[in-house]
C-alpha cells in the first residue's frame, strides 16, 4: 500500500499524508512504532473499506498518548466501534483482493476522504492542517 490516509491528532487536528503502511503504524504510535490495527468500515463488493490504527499501548500510557476526544466519536459516526481513544489515531482504506478474497490496506479515495473531512468537521474541536497528500 502506499497512497494518502488520515491522521487525527489528540488535539483535534485532522491531516491528510501520503505514505506507506509503516509510516501509518509510526504515525499512530511516533513513539514506539507499535500500532494496534481495527475495521471501522469492511470493504464491500466492489467498493473500499477503513482501517483504523492506534498506539497499541495507549490506553495505558496517558502521558505519552492523551485522550482524543474526536477520534472515538468520528469512528463510531464512520461506522466504526464506538470506543475511547487515545493518542493519534490514522485511518486508510482496504479493499478485498479479487483472487484471495482476503483484505489489504490501501490508501484512502477521495469520497473517503471527503467523509472523514464533513464527519470532522462535525467536531467541536477541529483544527484543521491543509492537504499535503499531494
Amino acid at each position: 500500500m502506499t497512497g494518502i490516509y488520515a491522521l487525527i491528532r489528540p488535539d483535534g487536528g485532522l491531516e491528510f499524508r501520503d505514505g506507506v503502511p509503516e509510516q501509518v503504524r509510526r504515525d499512530a504510535d511516533p513513539h514506539h512504532g507499535a500500532s494496534a490495527a481495527f475495521t471501522i468500515q469492511l470493504p464491500g463488493r466492489g467498493g473500499n473499506g477503513l482501517h483504523g490504527h492506534v498506539a497499541d499501548t495507549s490506553a495505558l500510557d496517558s502521558d505519552a498518548h492523551p485522550p482524543n476526544r474526536v477520534a472515538g466519536p468520528l469512528v463510531a459516526a464512520l461506522g466504526g466501534p464506538d470506543q475511547y481513544l487515545f493518542g493519534n489515531l490514522t485511518i486508510c482504506g482496504s479493499r478485498t483482493t479479487p483472487d484471495t478474497g482476503e483484505t489489504t490496506l490501501c490508501g484512502l479515495t477521495e469520497a473517503q476522504r471527503r467523509l472523514i473531512r464533513d464527519v470532522h468537521g462535525l467536531s467541536p474541536r477541529k483544527p484543521q492542517a491543509p492537504d499535503r497528500s499531494g
